[in-house]
């Protein structure tokens, strides 16, 4: 990643020097060829101010030998390549004389020349600049300027060069530096997730500030993956410890009891298989919740979803359990608004959240347990609240899951499966609907079901 990363960096610095680089170029050709026509347009014109004092008839005249040879070195002292004089005919024939090598007469405006104005232009790699005059003799003449064209720019592609290549070092010094700062909190992470995929969950990736916040989010991500898996694991050697304690009681009272009956042991055999039948129907609820909790979690659980009035759905649960309340000396109390409060829901699947929600509250229940369906905030709320213990707060998120041991156990009148409260947010979120738990207004434990009402 590191070899990558830096090719990568040192590649877009490169191109875009390159890209600069030409730009910059061109640009400073035009502006170098439009300086010199303004140079040789400012030397044509004074040079041709100086022939305007000469005299001669035509270019093969001694004197006007004389005259060009003059010129000619005059035109080393301006770093001029060329320079050419010829004769403008009165009646606009063609120029007589030599132009400068490179340049013709058809390359020429003589008309615009004969008019008195000085022009310039380029040719290849050649910039001219050309205009008149007339001497004391009368005879109108032309004065040629011309200077070969850089068109590399030769100063400047130097300097860019130098310069390009300061910066493309620079740029793989910082390159190397900050690939190894932005690499190595990641490859930390690399080797702390290996460490966790081969089982050591208590590997933690060194948090580095220095590398970016996607990184320090990327590390953060890590640890947090390894501290859940960590407590799933001891939640997973909970549940297996608590299931097989669940399991093995039951099965020893039941044990216990067949070997009396197998010696002969037992006076009453009535109230032995009493005992056992109870045991027995204890085991199944346990295996029960189990595997309703498998196919819950699974794909293949169907809803059988209907609209459904909640008062009377909560009146009947209520009904089913008031026996088991009245043994336990326990009340249940139940409001329901006049209006129906309908919604979309399995309405055994419903019922069974109210139970497991009721008889986890006869467990922990001093006397009373109250169940309330309201509306507010367009859903409809079904609350299953007790004046028990309560449920301490560090406990609080973490009361769904399955076989959860709290922090402060408080002291309950019977042990269930565990597994009740994992089933109802399991059945509630598979319907759509959602359930949280707080502390009830009278002290204990409250548990509220959502739903969004019925269309």
């Amino acid at each position: 990643m590191t070899r990558r990363l830096g090719i990568a960096i040192v590649g877009m610095v490169i191109a875009a020097l390159g890209l600069a680089g030409i730009g910059t170029l061109a640009l400073a050709a035009v502006g170098d060829r439009e300086a010199a026509e303004e140079d040789l347009i400012e030397q044509s014109e004074a040079l041709s101010a100086l022939l305007s004092e000469l005299t001669f008839a035509a270019p093969s005249d001694t004197d006007g030998g004389t005259v060009r040879e003059r010129l000619r070195d005059v035109a080393r002292t301006i770093s001029v390549e060329g320079i050419g004089i010829v004769v403008l005919p009165r009646a606009g024939g063609a120029p007589i004389g030599e132009l400068p090598i490179g340049l013709v007469a058809d390359d020429l405006d003589l008309e615009a020349i004969r008019e008195g104005e000085t022009i310039s232009g380029a040719k290849g790699d050649l910039i001219w600049a050309a205009s008149s005059s007339t001497n004391r003799a009368g005879v109108p003449q032309l004065l040629v300027l011309t200077r070969d064209r850089d068109l590399l720019l030769l100063p400047a592609f130097r300097w860019w060069a130098i310069a390009s290549l300061i910066t493309v070092g620079l740029a793989i010094a910082l390159t190397l530096r900050l690939s190894k700062r932005l690499t190595a909190p990641i490859r930390d992470a690399a080797v702390t997730a290996s460490r966790i995929a081969g089982g050591d969950l208590t590997a933690r990736a060194a948090p580095s500030s220095r590398a970016g916040e996607e990184v320090e989010q990327l590390i953060e991500s890590v640890n947090a993956m390894a501290a859940n898996l960590d407590r799933s694991r001891a939640l997973e050697r909970q549940f297996l410890l608590s299931v097989s304690h669940d399991l093995r009681t039951p099965l020893t009272s039941i044990r216990g009891y067949g070997e009396a009956l197998a010696d002969g042991a037992v006076d009453d055999p009535v109230r032995v298989g009493a005992v056992i039948e109870g045991e027995a129907k204890r085991l199944e609820r346990l295996v029960g919740d189990l595997l309703l909790l498998a196919r819950l979690e699974g794909t293949g659980f169907e809803y059988h979803v209907a609209a459904v009035a909640l008062g009377p759905l909560v009146d009947a649960a209520a009904v089913g359990l008031r026996h088991e309340a009245e043994h336990r000396g326990v009340s249940i109390t139940v409001r329901t608004p006049d209006e129906p409060a309908l919604i979309v829901a399995d309405p055994d699947r419903y019922s069974q959240i109210i139970g497991n929600l009721v008889g986890n509250a006869l467990r922990f229940a001093d006397e009373t347990v109250l169940v309330t369906v309201w509306s507010a905030d367009n859903r409809i709320h079904l609350s299953v609240a007790d004046d028990g213990p309560g449920i301490d707060e560090a406990d609080l998120p973490h009361v769904f899951e399955r076989l959860y041991v709290a922090q402060n156990n408080p002291e309950i009148k019977e042990s269930g499966s565990g597994l009740g409260l994992a089933i109802v947010r399991e059945l509630t979120e598979g319907m759509g609907g959602a359930v949280v738990a707080r502390r009830s207004s009278f002290g204990g434990a409250e548990f509220v079901v959502s739903f969004p009402p019925a269309p």
